[in-house]
């Protein structure tokens, strides 16, 4: 899908929300479905569910990816 095929749904979620058609859970429900394709589409990730994945094990597994990306940008003089 292109960028202004979910711009379009995106903006037609948020017009069908504001004049009372979806309620709020319904909304935020069908908006997540587009952001996670957005996500995947273009930054390559897959949408994690959170009731499957530990708090801490994502917490360390960004840690982890933050200490790679420095040790590999880190420059010995």
């Amino acid at each position: 899908m292109s960028e202004q095929s979910y711009s379009a749904k995106l903006r037609e979620l948020s017009k069908n929300y504001y004049q009372s058609h979806l309620g709020y859970e319904e909304y935020r429900a069908q908006r997540k479905e587009v952001l996670d394709k957005i996500d995947e589409e273009f930054n390559g990730r897959k949408p994690v569910s959170a009731v499957n994945e530990d708090a801490s094990d994502t917490n360390n597994s960004m840690l982890m990816k933050t200490i790679a990306f420095f040790k590999n940008n880190d420059i010995d003089n």
